[in-house]
């Protein structure tokens, strides 16, 4: 467990350096995320009593074998989806740890940082995207265990704190500086249909582990907050944002360990 810590701080380090660019308005508002303190999954295991020294041994090494360090993650309820009709919408989140993370949207060729689960924006309407223990820890047979998290046997310790809440929808936004010619949908440098004026977006809930999470909608922010890419930003919190100012959400008491699910509502598609 020592040495996966070790790689994840080493991994995280090298994510900083990603969310200056991807993230971020600018270098000049960046600051250290605050330290904060990670409550691990504990699970308790009832031994059976035997009768025989045999026996006793035989569950010593079972005991053992069931306590050592393991970096396989869980495969079980969550099935990427890669391919999308309208557009990829995903959540952008980094715990205050930088251990919980998701950075990318499952259709982007080649994302290596994608852990959510994405909604296709087909048209208008309400949506939901997430992040959740079964995706944070899936073994992906492409990708392998996502280096970054900390792992109680199969299970991602929960998330504490906030350094990143944004939703990128992929695709939408026509911005000058974009040269691309490639598909907009799977190419962020190309330019797409629309100005962010003319969508209507709102966030409309955040849930942790299901339990709903206060935000004051005057700060959040949104539109084509990052001039280089395509995306339409939905920017809930970020330390290198303009929210990392005037914070939306109390992102410091921000805890979970199962779930974070973001919803939003889109007006203004022709699709």
């Amino acid at each position: 467990m020592k040495a996966k810590k070790i790689l994840a701080a080493v991994t995280a380090l090298s994510l900083t350096t990603v969310v200056f660019a991807s993230c971020g308005d600018s270098a000049d508002s960046s600051s250290t995320p605050a330290a904060t303190t990670t409550t691990a999954v504990t699970t308790t295991t009832t031994a059976a009593t035997t009768t025989t020294a045999a026996a006793e041994s035989a569950a010593d090494s079972a005991a053992t074998d069931s306590s050592a360090d393991t970096t396989k993650g869980s495969d079980s309820d969550y099935t990427p989806v890669k391919t999308f009709k309208g557009y990829d919408a995903f959540l952008m989140f980094g715990d205050g740890e930088w251990l919980w993370g998701n950075w990318e949207g499952q259709g982007e060729p080649e994302a290596t940082k994608a852990f959510g689960v994405d909604a296709d924006i087909t048209g208008d309407g309400e949506y939901t995207v997430s992040i959740t223990n079964a995706s944070i820890a899936y073994d992906d047979p492409d990708e392998g265990i996502n280096p970054q998290i900390d792992l109680d046997g199969d299970y991602a310790v929960g998330a504490q704190g906030c350094v990143v809440m944004c939703v990128d929808i992929i695709g939408l936004l026509n911005g000058e500086k974009l040269k691309g010619t490639g598909d907009p949908k799977t190419d962020k440098e190309t330019p797409g249909k629309y100005n962010a004026d003319d969508l209507k977006v709102e966030l409309k809930s955040i849930k942790a582990d299901g339990q709903e999470v206060a935000f004051d909608k005057a700060k959040i922010k949104y539109g084509n907050i990052e001039d280089n890419n395509n995306c339409y930003r939905i920017e809930i919190y970020n330390d290198y944002g303009d929210t990392a100012k005037d914070s939306p959400i109390d992102k410091d008491n921000l805890a979970f360990e199962d779930s974070l699910e973001i919803t939003f509502s889109i007006e203004g598609l022709s699709e």
